[in-house]
């Protein structure tokens, strides 16, 4: 497994970029769109030198259930041209949203954003970006939400199943999934069936964390890594059994959280007896 993590102001160079992972542990890197093909391709030649896989470039807030569908396909068609950047660069997923029928926000809550409907027309948006752009070494994937599809692992692995393409795959981000106090206090349970349930289809995690607060009705709080109640033990117990290229990338938090949440989780995976991949230097 590989662990990666923002990069916040760092200069948008290889070697300031190839530095700040070494120094970090990461092997794996969040990517952003460079428009200068070569400097993008020296970045990517810089990250293939130092063993730091280029792991997930972002697609998000592009609603594919929009109910305009002139604005629908706007978004479907930047979709596509992003997972075709990625493709091109060898990134290995690209991380979209699943949508929301309201139509002014990709992630409002609807009564129908979960419904069956929504089912077929996400597979539907998500064959037609696949069939147009035909991707070889990216695949596309779906951050899980509470109030959004995919929003449980059984529902993943429908999606899997009924869109059928070799270009779709699965993104995991347990904390967007933990919905109630029984999934918070054995978040443990939850990661077990999510892993057991897509593991093979699994390419990049995400780690933050979640806490609760003494306010009716409950109320559950995103903190970041490992100030929380999320099950890292079982996490990375469970990402060590996929493949070694399998990201985790931490996100959601300050660089001054990133150095306790990078930390935390090298002491966990040491206590267990895992090892990250690491940069070369």
């Amino acid at each position: 497994m590989r662990l990666g993590g923002p990069t916040f102001d760092i200069e948008e160079e290889p070697g300031a970029l190839v530095s700040y992972h070494q120094e970090n542990g990461f092997s794996a890197a969040f990517m952003r769109e460079v428009e200068d093909k070569v400097k993008r391709d020296e970045i990517l030649a810089a990250y293939g030198e130092a063993n730091i896989l280029p792991a997930e470039l972002g697609a998000y807030r592009l609603n594919i259930l929009q109910t305009d569908a002139a604005r629908r396909q706007e978004n479907l068609d930047e979709i596509s041209r992003k997972l075709a950047y990625a493709d091109e660069a060898g990134i290995r997923c690209c991380v979209i949203h699943g949508g929301s029928y309201e139509p002014e926000g990709w992630g409002t809550p609807n009564p129908d954003n979960q419904s069956e409907r929504a089912f077929e027309d996400t597979v539907t948006a998500v064959q037609a970006i696949l069939d147009r752009v035909q991707p070889k070494q990216a695949k596309l994937t779906l951050e899980p939400e509470r109030w959004l599809l995919p929003d449980e692992p059984g529902v993943y692995l429908r999606l899997v199943e009924a869109i059928d393409r070799p270009g779709f795959g699965v993104h995991l981000d347990p904390v967007n999934i933990i919905a109630s106090p029984k999934t918070f206090y054995d978040s443990g349970a939850l990661l077990k069936e999510c892993f057991g349930t897509l593991g093979p289809h699994i390419l990049s995690c995400h780690t933050k964390d979640v806490v609760t607060v003494d306010r009716y009705p409950y109320h559950l709080i995103e903190t970041y890594t490992g100030n929380g109640m999320l099950d890292h033990d079982v996490y990375l117990a469970e990402l060590d059994k996929l493949d070694a290229d399998v990201s985790l990338m931490i996100e959601h938090l300050t660089a001054e959280q990133l150095q306790k949440a990078r930390d935390f989780l090298f002491e966990r995976a040491e206590e267990l007896g895992l090892a990250f991949v690491m940069p070369v230097k």
